[in-house]
Formats: C-alpha cells, structure tokens, sequence
C-alpha cells in the first residue's frame, strides 16, 4: 500500500510539473499583413497588371527568409494590389517582377571566456533585401521600365526569445517593404510618367 500512495504521489508531482511548464509557454503571437490601402493607388494606363515572382528561396541557410511570420514576396504581392490600379483599354499591360525577396543570417563573433559569460553579445546580423522591377508595354508597342530595391539591417542578442526574432522580423519586413514602396512610387512618377492617367 505504500508503494502505491508513492507512485501516485510522484504520477501527480510529474503531471503538475508539466502543467506549469504549460502554463508559462508564451502565446505565439499573430501578424497582420502588410498593406498600401491607406495610399493612393497610381493609375496605369494599361488593361491588366500581372505579378511574377522570379525569386525562388533555398529553404536554406543562411537564408530564413522562408521563417518570416509575414512574406517579403507576398508583401511585394500586396503592394502591387494596393498601389497598381489599371484603368486602360485591353491590350496593355504592366509586369512586376520580383527579383529578390531575401533575408540572410550572419553570425557574429561573440566574446569567449569570463568576459563573455558576463556579456550579452550580438549573437547574429540579418540582412534583408527586396528588389522588382515594372515592365509596361501598351497596344501601341511603347514600352517603360523601372526597378526599385530596398535593404535592411538588424542584429540581435544572443538571448533573444523566438517571440522576440519574429517581432524583428515583421518590424524589418514593414521597414523594408515602406523603403521599397517610396523608391518604386518614386520611379514611376519619374520614368513611367506617359502610362499614368
């Protein structure tokens, strides 16, 4: 009879243990996508607006691009359907193309010994890249070209939670894809200004 009261003690000891490991595990959290809508769209004088996405991701290190809670190619994605509105005849059209949509992990030298048991050093850099162009050709047979691209840096502690490296992720990917946005918007009013209506 002893033993079995100790079985059970230590069976509800474990089972409580694990509860309260359960309890302290942090919600992940949830990202919305990143939109234009709040902007005015730009007006192309074409009959259809096409996306065509030319990078292709090695699902590898160092490139995490693919662990993004929100997508830098999906964001490129959006930003077409938010600012790119055609208002043309049939026969016209404009491609986005996108050319990078990438983040790289470096990893970075952290001090060794004593001194770096009492430091929290940057443990990794992150590099994060966006690049498209926009190809326009009318019924005519006029055609206009313009690329933008935009890049972003971010280093974390070696102590950052995964909760913590998502939040840098989307905060870099909105940072980068808002870089990405003034560069093209820029170009086409500079370049493309004859397929705007």
């Amino acid at each position: 009879m002893g033993k079995l009261r100790i079985n059970v003690l230590v069976g509800l000891m474990a089972g409580l243990l694990a509860l309260s490991g359960c309890a302290n595990t942090p919600n992940k959290p949830s990202y919305a996508e990143i939109t234009f809508s709040h902007l005015d769209p730009i007006r192309l004088d074409v009959g259809e607006i096409r996306v065509v996405n030319a990078y292709k991701s090695p699902l590898q290190a160092p490139n995490v691009e693919h662990e993004l809670p929100v997508k830098i190619d999906q964001s490129v994605r959006r930003w077409a359907q938010d600012r790119l509105q055609a208002v043309g005849g049939t026969g016209s059209y404009a491609v986005l193309t996108i050319k990078d949509a990438s983040v790289i992990e470096k990893t970075l030298k952290m001090k060794k010994g004593l001194s770096g048991f009492f430091t929290n050093d940057q443990s990794e850099k992150y590099d994060f890249r966006v690049a498209a162009e926009l190809k326009i050709e009318t019924i005519n047979g006029e055609k206009g070209l313009v690329a933008a691209e935009a890049s972003r840096s971010k280093t974390v502690p070696e102590n950052i939670t995964l909760n913590d490296r998502e939040m840098m992720y989307f905060e870099r990917t909105e940072a980068l894809m808002s870089d990405f946005n003034a560069q093209m918007e820029k170009n086409i009013r500079a370049f493309l200004g004859k397929f705007i209506r």
